[in-house]
């Protein structure tokens, strides 16, 4: 009969995407002594709003062999994909991401139940030594500490987008919702605001669903995300941490790689452990010279297609059935007939007909002014700040959310998308599967200061990891 007691310390991960499942799952997977709870308004835990896709030809933008959950297995992926899915598959292949939403899931199964409550948090608010929420069904939970794993929110208001278009079913504000798709036109043209992996995946989803017209996609840049290739790694990263903190220097470093004779994705891929450091070491000044005239570049070469989404691009552009235009968008106007929708181009301003226009510009990182009333109380409260660009949280290195009054909490933590506040690099499984970890010994350890856990359990995690125990999970 087991002697253990039950635990005494209760730790609440607002979100159930794969930033709250993976932080749940490694605090149980060390055997941390605590209660967790997830808490996400949907029954469907470990998905999130990227691995939720009904559509099989939503691929994940990394290949099989860079996509583990645990950065200390790098096959674990791999593996898991071979026995459940395809015995074929190699480190090259890139997966639907719907797949990957089970591979998630599967970590959750491969534990302990964990507690689900299926309920929005709607506030929170300090009491003691830890925090109590309440939940939109009307109950109250304490937690001794608090994750806000609270993944995407919609898009930003374009501008132009009257409450009339708005209202009808012309104009739509979420790439994502089911009702984006529903009585969808299959000849008459349909207009995308956006051609990031957004306005990728709303190409592939449209002509699944047997869509036969033709796409306009508007952005600012005109430009679409590269295509992945295969490529010899660097040996080091292409920026050194010693090479002076500016965007120029930067630029130059990279730079000289290429010259050098390395592939540029190569370059690119060597800055994935450094890229952050390199970030948070610029002056403001720098970051904002960086957001200005080198954000876009990045995203481009750094968020790429899947090689047989690319293909997919570059035949729906020769076929003319794709067309992309650039300019800033001014209006889209609802008309009997359809949609009117005006860019302002570098030659002039131009307006075109569409049937169904599809906001595709990526969630909002404003969180002051997202449709959130846990967001809307967490700032009034004064409990979390945003970071230096009126993104994100403001948080201490360790994830810990800075307040009003400049303090990193010793309650409320953030991982994920809600980092950006501080971080250029904080939506990928390879920042957020090593945030995870790192966060669940945080929190174990912040139990541990407080007397709620006993000092070995951290110490014997340790020791259990450098053994390579947790290899069979």
């Amino acid at each position: 009969m087991s002697t253990r007691s039950e635990p005494t310390a209760t730790i609440a991960i607002i979100g159930g995407g794969v930033s709250g499942t993976l932080t749940a799952f490694h605090l149980v997977r060390h055997e941390t002594p605590a209660r967790v709870i997830l808490i996400d308004p949907r029954p469907d835990f470990g998905l999130g709003l990227a691995y939720s896709t009904p559509s099989l030809r939503h691929l994940l933008n990394v290949p099989a062999g860079k996509v583990s959950a645990l950065p200390e297995q790098p096959d674990h992926f791999l593996n898991w994909l071979r026995e459940n899915y395809d015995p074929t598959a190699t480190e090259k292949v890139f997966a639907p991401r719907a797949v990957f939403g089970r591979y998630i899931q599967s970590l959750l199964t491969s534990r302990k139940p964990l507690e689900q409550q299926i309920a929005t948090a709607v506030d929170v608010r300090l009491q003691g030594s830890g925090g109590v929420l309440t939940l939109d069904n009307g109950c109250e939970l304490r937690a001794d500490l608090i994750v806000l794993a609270t993944g995407n929110f919609d898009p930003a208001p374009l501008p132009g987008i009257t409450k009339a278009i708005s209202d009808s079913a012309l104009y739509h504000h979420n790439a994502w919702a089911a009702g984006t798709y529903e009585g969808l036109p299959l000849d008459g043209p349909v207009a995308l605001i956006g051609t990031g992996l957004t306005g990728v995946d709303v190409m592939l989803r449209l002509r699944e669903l047997g869509y036969r017209g033709r796409i306009v996609a508007v952005s600012r840049h005109g430009t679409l995300p590269t295509r992945h290739a295969d490529y010899t790694p660097l040996r080091s990263s292409a920026i050194p941490l010693n090479t002076p903190a500016n965007c120029v220097a930067y630029l130059r470093s990279l730079r000289a790689a290429i010259r050098g004779g390395a592939k540029w994705r190569a370059a690119i891929d060597s800055l994935r452990d450094t890229t952050n450091e390199l970030w948070l070491r610029l002056p403001i000044e720098e970051k904002k010279r960086f957001r200005r005239h080198l954000q876009r570049r990045w995203d481009v070469v750094r968020h790429r297609m899947a090689p047989s989404i690319a293909d997919f691009i570059e035949s729906e552009l020769r076929n003319g059935t794709l067309n992309i235009r650039e300019g800033h968008l001014e209006a889209v106007d609802a008309f009997s007939s359809g949609a009117f929708v005006t860019v302002r181009t570098p030659e002039g301003r131009e307006s075109f007909y569409a049937e169904r226009v599809i906001n595709c510009t990526g969630p909002s990182m404003n969180y002051r002014s997202v449709p959130s009333t846990l967001l809307q109380n967490l700032f009034q409260r004064g409990l979390v700040t945003s970071g230096p660009f009126g993104t994100g949280f403001h948080c201490a290195e360790d994830g810990a959310v800075v307040d009003a009054h400049s303090q990193a909490s010793e309650i409320i933590f953030s991982l994920g998308p809600g980092r950006l506040g501080d971080l250029l690099e904080s939506i990928a499984i390879y920042e957020i599967r090593q945030q995870a970890v790192d966060l669940a010994l945080t929190l174990a350890d912040r139990l541990r200061q407080r007397a709620l856990l006993p000092e070995g359990i951290v110490k014997g995690t340790a020791i259990r990891e450098l053994t390579g125990e947790w290899a069979t999970v």
